[in-house]
């Protein structure tokens, strides 16, 4: 197998290639862990007809690429070769995951019809999340082929979208869904390592009014990880878990909330249309802020706007009319 820091990863166009598809939806996930590699990639590869000839090799890298399967594989359809030595896997069902470590010679052939999704992972962004955690690095990501996977099936389509439309999320977002995989990957596949250390204490008081400041000032939510752990002078993977012991919830769920409240003072206060208020609070377009705004408060931003209205009606007029007796 050939080895060279100038062949192309393994993922978008080249993952297409290996496996003689037409270029495939993809997104590369920036970050300061390389200026080479991105932190990581996600790659959708859809064919009717399946692999039906055997793939050629995939070069080494010191990387992984953590499959999930967005269709039922029918049992016995899948043949793998790992380092010459020939596996036929069973079934693999909607949500399955299976792991390849690309330091190996992986070739496969399913004649059936796939959809999947490809995460290229390298390894150098998993070091550095453990090292970070202060915990013994990932040795190897390891797992049954087929073993169904709740949770990073949950994050796959909550990321589909961004496929085709990657403007639709910020970075802090990106940074975040890169994060929460991750640690998935290390917490439940990772061979001999030890349980990431629980961090008990949260933000110190500078730090919390730091971070708020920040994301105040970015509602679009255009603003790194990394630059608000750079801030409060911590790790990425040290912030987040202080960030979620502070407030209870992500930077990115905390961002949602602060653009939700911002956003009905808007509505309340101001004659401002729902695009306005929208663009106004950092949401790409009104639909998404009806979406992140009903899914919150349980009313569309029109809805809640009229009834707060008519209430606000109702306690005006009735301080006109029932004026408060004086002290």
């Amino acid at each position: 197998m050939t080895t060279s820091s100038n062949v192309a990863s393994a993922y978008g166009a080249q993952m297409a290639k290996y496996f003689t598809m037409n270029q495939p939806p993809h997104i590369a996930i920036d970050s300061a862990v390389s200026v080479v590699r991105p932190q990581m990639a996600i790659t959708r590869l859809i064919a009717r007809s399946g692999i039906p000839e055997r793939t050629a090799s995939i070069p080494s890298e010191k990387a992984y690429v953590v499959s999930l399967h967005l269709n039922h594989a029918n049992s016995g359809e899948w043949e793998l070769w790992t380092d010459g030595k020939y596996t036929k896997t069973g079934a693999w069902p909607v949500g399955g995951v299976a792991m390849c470590d690309l330091e190996s010679n992986t070739t496969i052939r399913n004649p059936g019809p796939i959809d999947w999704i490809h995460y290229h992972v390298p390894r150098a962004t998993l070091d550095s999340i453990t090292d970070d955690a202060g915990a013994p690095r990932a040795k190897r990501l390891y797992c049954v082929y087929g073993t169904p996977d709740p949770t990073l099936h949950h994050l796959t389509q909550s990321i589909l979208p961004c496929l085709n439309k990657p403007e639709m999320f910020s970075q802090l977002f990106m940074d975040s869904f890169t994060l929460m995989v991750c640690s998935h990957l290390i917490g439940r596949y990772a061979q001999t390592h030890e349980a990431l250390r629980q961090f008990k204490g949260g933000l110190a008081p500078w730090q919390k009014h730091r971070v708020v400041e920040l994301l105040r000032e970015h509602l679009d939510g255009e603003l790194k990880l990394a630059t608000l752990a750079d801030e409060c002078r911590l790790s990425v993977s040290h912030f987040a878990r202080s960030f979620r012991k502070s407030f209870g919830t992500s930077p990115h769920s905390y961002l949602i909330l602060r653009r939700v409240e911002i956003a009905k003072v808007f509505l309340s206060e101001t004659n401002s249309s729902l695009v306005e208020v929208a663009a106004q609070t950092g949401f790409s377009d009104q639909a998404a802020f009806t979406r992140a705004f009903a899914k919150l408060v349980g009313a569309t931003p029109a809805k809640w706007r009229r009834e707060h209205s008519r209430r606000r009606s109702f306690v005006e007029n009735s301080k006109r009319h029932f004026p408060q007796p004086l002290e």
